[in-house]
């Protein structure tokens, strides 16, 4: 009995590994039809992102591709697909870089390129993703040392691939970049010297090369304000212009823009009348060969100014009539030079006379009420700004703000509140301070949260226009221009002349009365309130202002206990609540309305 037992259970151990045996190569070829399947699935998805314009505009569809090539790569690493995958992780999220223009996202890909060829040396892919991480480091990131030492180990660890060549070439024209001593660095050493070396060269902006392009024309425009933004390809030397009018033949006064080494789309040549009582129309030529001429006749002009702003590049134009008017509509306009009639451009501009007026940005009329304030949520749509440890949008939080604080202001001030954005959709910088000009806004108040690649790093602070004073203020102002730390110091050099009349001194007060509100009131609610002070800075959203404004960093989003806060409606409401009562202090001392 006992062997007979014994011999069943040796028989269903024998069954047992036969099984196993017979079923094990099976699973093996499902968990590599597997990856094939959703990489599959996964390529589906990006090139039907490709197929799409629409989608392109919507950093969530991006995000929906990546996670998905991201999936793949994290569960199958050893896989033939796993090389495949990251790479193309690292090609989607360089794709949304050109979309986004946001520095973050062209650095994310250089580390998945880098990575591509770290963990598969021997893949093919290797060489393809160091070139692509060296020019997004040369040419976008303004990083020339890094990407020397990206092409040079791509020369001397991939020779056998078809890139090497592409790669010499872009080595050759950063000579002036390598390593000028010890030739026996680590590659943790040369990662380290070329931090260093980027930052020395940092002075020197990335050559461009080829014909700019005139993209579009947009404008802003009231009996008493204009701003027209021309977007660029790329920069462009530029020369502004103004003839004043003549009577005796009926001329109005005209402001020219030429744009050289450029040319502009079919559609944009000829004129668009707008006859707002301060623009009578735009026209744009071409008087010579590679030079693009945009015209802009007026009815009155008291100031103007022209400069440029960068990533993306383009020539603003702010413009002042000689009385402003009250204004009747709140509803802030965004308008694109529709297509032209054919106006030939170059045949109705007289020589330019050689004296010019003196150039600097327009005031407002001294107001003795408290009337409009125009509430800024920074950042939206395809721009998330900063995002916090468990994935919290800069974006989201700042839109909750602004409709607490517009709701503060009204039940404080009684007063009119106008909102940039009411939903989740992308603005540029310039038109948020066209927005608050165009409306005659007494106020304009952008309202942001701050980040630091310290996650312990906490507080609060407020920001008006100025230079920056210190390091800390620059690199704040180029995370919300989304610039480098040099185009900062370029908008400096900018700022003298824009700032002949701004409201700095009022700005500065408003800032001050913000700032000791918050700290007073959040810290009476509050542990761990540090006040970080007043601080003033370039930032392309307050450029051009004509009322007192400010910028203010209501958290920090990067820390993990003031990223929980911003997303409570308590903290949204009591700092909404402090900062209508520091504006309602501001107001009552400078006889803005009276006290109760």
């Amino acid at each position: 009995m006992e062997e007979s037992k014994l011999t069943i259970f040796r028989l269903f151990i024998f069954y047992i590994l036969i099984t196993f045996c017979l079923v094990l190569p099976d699973k093996l070829v499902t968990a590599a039809e597997t990856a094939d399947q959703s990489y599959d699935i996964a390529r589906k998805a990006y090139y039907a992102l490709q197929d799409s314009s629409r989608k392109q505009m919507y950093r969530d569809q991006w995000l929906n591709v990546i996670n998905r090539f991201a999936d793949v790569y994290k569960t199958y690493p050893d896989s033939p697909r796993g090389a495949d995958a990251l790479f193309m992780w690292a090609k989607t999220t360089d794709g949304l870089y050109q979309i986004s223009r946001l520095s973050g996202d062209a650095q994310d890909a250089v580390e998945l390129y880098e990575q591509v060829a770290s963990q598969y040396p021997s893949s093919s892919l290797a060489d393809d993703a160091l070139l692509r991480a060296g020019e997004l480091l040369e040419q976008s990131l303004g990083k020339p040392a890094e990407a020397y030492l990206v092409y040079q180990r791509l020369i001397s660890r991939h020779s056998g691939g078809d890139m090497v060549e592409k790669g010499r070439q872009q080595l050759s024209g950063l000579a002036e970049y390598a390593p000028k001593q010890n030739k026996n660095f680590n590659d943790n050493q040369k990662a380290a010297l070329g931090k260093v070396l980027s930052k020395e060269r940092q002075t020197t902006p990335p050559p461009t090369d080829g014909q700019t392009s005139l993209a579009s024309i947009r404008y802003w425009s009231n009996p008493g304000y204009t701003r027209i933004v021309l977007d660029l390809s790329q920069p462009s030397a530029f020369s502004a212009h103004f003839l004043p009018e003549d009577n005796a033949n009926g001329v109005p006064s005209r402001l020219y823009v030429d744009l050289d080494a450029s040319a502009m789309a079919q559609s944009l040549t000829g004129s668009t009348a707008v006859n707002d009582g301060l623009l009578q129309r735009i026209r744009t030529g071409i008087p010579e060969p590679g030079k693009v001429r945009v015209v802009l006749d007026l009815k009155s002009v008291a100031d103007y100014k022209v400069f440029p702003l960068v990533d993306p590049y383009r020539v603003v134009i702010d413009i002042a009539g000689e009385k402003v008017q009250e204004l009747k509509s709140r509803e802030p306009e965004l308008r694109a030079l529709p297509p032209a009639d054919g106006d030939a451009i170059a045949l109705v501009l007289p020589d330019q006379r050689k004296v010019q007026p003196p150039l600097h940005v327009p005031t407002s009329p001294a107001s003795t009420t408290l009337r409009r304030i125009v509430v800024d949520a920074g950042h939206g749509g395809k721009d998330p700004g900063a995002i916090g440890p468990k994935g919290t949008y800069e974006k989201d939080i700042t839109l909750a703000l602004a409709k607490q604080l517009a709701k503060a202001l009204r039940q404080q001030l009684d007063c009119e509140v106008i909102l940039t954005r009411t939903a989740d959709v992308y603005l540029p910088l310039e038109e948020r301070t066209a927005i608050a000009n165009k409306v005659g806004a007494d106020l304009f108040i952008s309202l942001h949260a701050n980040a630091s690649e310290n996650h312990s790093a906490f507080g609060l602070e407020t920001y008006y226009l100025n230079f920056s004073k210190n390091d800390k203020a620059a690199a704040v102002a180029a995370r919300e221009n989304g610039t480098t730390m040099q185009q900062v110091s370029d908008l400096e050099l900018i700022l003298f002349d824009l700032m002949a009349n701004a409201k700095i001194n009022e700005s500065s007060r408003l800032a001050a009365e913000i700032q000791k509100s918050l700290v007073g009131t959040l810290s009476r609610k509050y542990a761990q309130i540090r006040d970080l002070g007043v601080r003033q800075g370039p930032f392309y959203v307050l450029l051009g202002a004509t009322m007192p404004s400010v910028l203010v960093e209501t958290a920090f989003i990067s820390n993990p206990r003031e990223e929980k806060r911003l997303k409570s409606n308590k903290y949204q409401e009591h700092t909404a609540q402090a900062i209508a009562s520091a504006v309602k202090k501001y107001a009552i001392a400078n006889k803005l309305i009276a006290a109760k």
